[in-house]
């Protein structure tokens, strides 16, 4: 019953049924209730070693242990939304923000899509799948954008159904040409998001590293933009153009379209260039646009790339990760906080 004893054997046994460690679970009941638990908290409970809070037996029994429940059933209401993770420059961590924010999200409770929308097919092979095959059946992005598909007809499980990737190939750089003979060409993404949008929280797109025509789509279909800048000299030499792109988008065709963030990546504290460039990017956009804590320099997410998974999925527990974590806790806040405000 909702509120009653619970044992730390139930817990565990919840935990297990979705399929997370103490880190993810924890992360998840702090999205639901606000709260700050952590891994050890989680240990303790399971152990018996403290008693479970009543808040929490009682959010449990109230979802009957079931496996990724959205957050908009339990809590505060959240505004569904679209984000672009976008930058023309390659190379600044933009896949791997993708990635591994869709599957952060997806801890908090969240029901997430991630779409591939680079013909380089990057967050489809860091999802484990291979564009080569995506190809060869015809289920990748340009289908639904130049072949009439559906996204139902593509969309793929990932992350042991934590998220639901549109992945994308190379095909789908043909695009670019044939978008231009389309009247409204900037909106046909938006037009087929449509289908599918509302049966998601957050849609996370990974953007080409240009402002081609596939990057307007994106911009045109989104409610936020989170730009990923890497800690370097001249980092943010690409970005006023973008910011430039996305003004101009906002008076022409999608006048919600807001910047969430700029997102510092792959930064060391440990060298002397990389604070210099932090405190650079910092000072640059002080009341513009808010600078994000920055994401650290690891091996890690290479090696997680390479092994077709999310590196917050890999290892949770390491430090390098969690900037995604609270990147994922700060996103959902501000939905929360813009559904609260009525802010379309």
């Amino acid at each position: 019953k909702a509120g009653g004893p619970m044992n730390g054997e139930e817990l565990r046994a919840i935990r297990e049924r979705r399929g997370e460690d103490q880190l993810s679970f924890a992360t998840w009941l702090n999205g639901a209730l606000n709260r700050r638990y952590d891994r050890s908290r989680i240990s303790r409970w399971e152990s018996g070693a403290e008693r479970i809070p009543q808040q929490v037996a009682g959010f449990l029994a109230g979802q009957g242990g079931m496996a990724a429940v959205p957050q908009t059933s339990t809590g505060p209401k959240l505004r569904r939304a679209v984000v672009a993770v976008a930058n023309q420059k390659g190379g600044v961590g933009k896949t791997t923000t993708a990635v591994n924010l869709s599957y952060a999200l997806s801890t908090l409770g969240l029901k997430v899509m991630l779409l591939d929308s680079d013909p380089q097919g990057n967050a489809t092979v860091h999802m484990g799948l291979d564009p080569g095959e995506i190809e060869t059946h015809r289920k990748g992005l340009y289908n639904v954008v130049r072949g009439g598909a559906s996204f139902d007809s593509i969309l793929q499980p990932v992350c042991g159904g934590a998220v639901m990737l549109a992945p994308s190939s190379i095909g789908l750089a043909a695009a670019e040409t044939e978008l231009v003979a389309e009247p409204d060409n900037s909106l046909v993404l938006k037009e087929k998001l449509a289908e599918v949008r509302n049966r998601y929280d957050v849609i996370v797109i990974d953007c080409p590293p240009n402002l081609g025509l596939l990057t307007i789509n994106a911009l045109a279909a989104s409610d936020l933009v989170l730009i990923p800048v890497q800690t370097e000299v001249f980092a943010g030499l690409g970005v006023p153009l973008l910011l430039e792109t996305i003004a101009k988008i906002r008076r022409r065709s999608n006048p919600s379209l807001n910047i969430f963030g700029i997102l510092p990546t792959m930064f060391s504290s440990r060298l002397t260039q990389d604070q210099a460039s932090l405190r650079e990017i910092q000072e640059h956009y002080e009341g513009r646009t808010r600078v994000l804590p920055a994401v650290p320099r690891a091996t890690l997410f290479a090696q997680a790339s390479g092994a077709g998974r999310p590196a917050i999925e890999a290892d949770p527990n390491s430090n390098s990760v969690q900037a995604y974590g609270e990147l994922a806790r700060e996103l959902a806040a501000h939905l929360q906080t813009a559904e609260t405000a009525h802010v379309s």
